[in-house]
Formats: structure tokens, C-alpha cells, sequence
């Protein structure tokens, strides 16, 4: 009896034992996951860069330009300078997704937008901006993505001396 009572006894310390190490085992694998979760997911979708492209002379000087990456890269701001028919103007603005999360291009906030306000587009005239679409792009971890930003001085315009200020700044969003 005494050898039952023995082995009940060894039986209960060892379950007893192993409720213990498994609490312990699940309790730091909790930490672990919480840790990693915390501190895994970055979104930050911002400019990395803006190079100026083609330069195009329709008359005696070249066309130029000045450009800066402000709002911590949320925004780029160019002054274009045309002054002849045919001046065109183009840089290109790497986007790039620094985060670990996958994101999408929702858009374009443009100042003055000389794309959709028609007031706007007119005041600079005969300069036009334009650029190409991204809006609904995705971009995964690391990958980037071009804009290409282009002032043309129109054909039919006479010579004069422009100066057009312009900024873009990316609107995105996370992708889960």
C-alpha cells in the first residue's frame, strides 16, 4: 500500500512539474510574439530622390530648375524656370517604400494642381506640367516606383521669361 501511495505521490509531482515548465514555456513564447509584433511593422512610404532628367533649349538658353524634398519626403517642391517655345523640363522622383509593410499610391496632392484646375492651368500658360500615373499602385517592401514631373513651353507660345512654382506629395496607404 505504501508503494501505491509512492508512485500516486511520484506520479502528481511529475504532472505537477510539467503544468509548471509549460506555463513558463507559453508564457515567454507570448513575450516573444508580442516583441516581434511590436516591432515588425513599419510603414513609411516617402521620397528618396529627385534627379533632373531631360532638359530640352528651344532657344538660346537652357531651360532650369530648383528642387527640394521637404515634409520629411511626403513632398517635392520644384521652381521651373522656361523661357522659349519648345523648353521642356523633366525630373524624376524616386518613391520608395522604407517599411516592411506592402503599400499602395492613392494618390497625388498637387499645389497648384495645373492637371485638374483649369484657373491654375491657365495662369502659367503657355507652360503646361504633366506627369504619369501611379495612382493605384502597389509598392512591396523595398521596391520603388517613378514619377516623372515634366514643364513643357509650349510651340505656339512667344518667348518669355516663366517661373513656376509647383510641389507634389504622395498620398499612400497600407496594404494588409
Amino acid at each position: 500500500m505504501k508503494k501505491i501511495i509512492t508512485n500516486k505521490n511520484l506520479i502528481i509531482v511529475v504532472l505537477c512539474i510539467t503544468i509548471v515548465l509549460l506555463s513558463v514555456g507559453f508564457t515567454l513564447i507570448a513575450i516573444k510574439l508580442e516583441n516581434r509584433e511590436k516591432n515588425d511593422k513599419i510603414y513609411d512610404v516617402s521620397i528618396v530622390r529627385v534627379e533632373q532628367g531631360t532638359a530640352i533649349k528651344g532657344g538660346a538658353s537652357l531651360p532650369s530648375g530648383e528642387n527640394s524634398i521637404e515634409n520629411n519626403g511626403k513632398t517635392a517642391e520644384f521652381l521651373f524656370n522656361l523661357s522659349n517655345p519648345k523648353d521642356t523640363l523633366t525630373y524624376i522622383i524616386t518613391i520608395k517604400n522604407n517599411g516592411n509593410l506592402k503599400a499602395q499610391i492613392d494618390g497625388l496632392a498637387e499645389s497648384p494642381d495645373y492637371l485638374k484646375d483649369t484657373n491654375e492651368a491657365n495662369s502659367i500658360l503657355p507652360v503646361i506640367i504633366n506627369h504619369n500615373d501611379i495612382n493605384g499602385q502597389t509598392l512591396k517592401p523595398g521596391e520603388e516606383i517613378k514619377l516623372t514631373v515634366t514643364a513643357e513651353f509650349m510651340s505656339s507660345g512667344e518667348p518669355m521669361p516663366r517661373a513656376i512654382p509647383y510641389q507634389v506629395s504622395v498620398l499612400s496607404s497600407c496594404v494588409e
